[in-house]
C-alpha cells in the first residue's frame, strides 16, 4: 500500500481563499493557508479542525452513493 502524505504550504495571495486543500499525487495532499488571511484563519482555528467529523461524514455519502451506482449499473449489465 502506497503511503498517504500531506504536505503544509504558507503561501501571501490576496486572490487565494484562506485554506484550499488541494490532490498531490495519487496518495497525496497539500494543505495550502493563505497568510494574507491571518484574522480569518485565526477566528476559525478551532472550528476548521472540528469540521473533520462532518467532512468525514460527507465523504461517505459521497462514496456511498458512487458505490451504490455502481452495484446498480453492474446488476442491469448483467
Amino acid at each position: 500500500m502506497t503511503e498517504k502524505t500531506i504536505e503544509y504550504k504558507i503561501v501571501r495571495d490576496n486572490d487565494m481563499p484562506p485554506m484550499v486543500i488541494t490532490k498531490k499525487g495519487s496518495t497525496g495532499i497539500t494543505i495550502i493557508m493563505n497568510e494574507t488571511e491571518r484574522i480569518w484563519l485565526a477566528l476559525h482555528r478551532n472550528t476548521i479542525p472540528a469540521i473533520a467529523k462532518q467532512i468525514q461524514e460527507k465523504l461517505t455519502q459521497i462514496c456511498d452513493g458512487y458505490l451504490s451506482e455502481q452495484i446498480y449499473y453492474s446488476e442491469v449489465d448483467e
